[in-house]
């Protein structure tokens, strides 16, 4: 049923990679050039980033390990948590850059 955990892994291993940096980066101070204007918008995009990262794991884990049905079924429950706190810090996010103005051009 879980497949072979050596794709889960590869495609874990890929998925940090691509994606985990980015908000790392932005929560340790660093500003993307797309949100230089809306720098108080980047904290909640990374956060929702971070959510949203957290599926991988929290998929790929148990079937690398050969969880049970039940096991991998609650992990997959368990994710739709986090896809509802990464839409709230989306919501978050788009408040803030709105609050903040308009983006000034040089």
């Amino acid at each position: 049923m879980n497949g072979n955990p050596t794709y889960h892994a590869i495609a874990l291993a890929a998925g940090t990679l691509l994606v985990l940096p980015a908000p790392l980066a932005i929560l340790t101070g660093w500003t993307p050039r797309g949100l230089r204007g809306r720098q108080l918008a980047a904290r909640p995009y990374a956060w929702a980033v971070l959510c949203l990262y957290t599926l991988m794991p929290l998929n790929a884990l148990p079937r690398m390990l050969d969880a049970s049905a039940e096991t991998v079924m609650a992990c997959t429950v368990l994710g739709f948590v986090f896809i509802a706190a990464a839409v709230g810090c989306f919501i978050q996010a788009e408040r803030t850059a709105r609050r903040a103005g308009p983006k000034q051009v040089a």
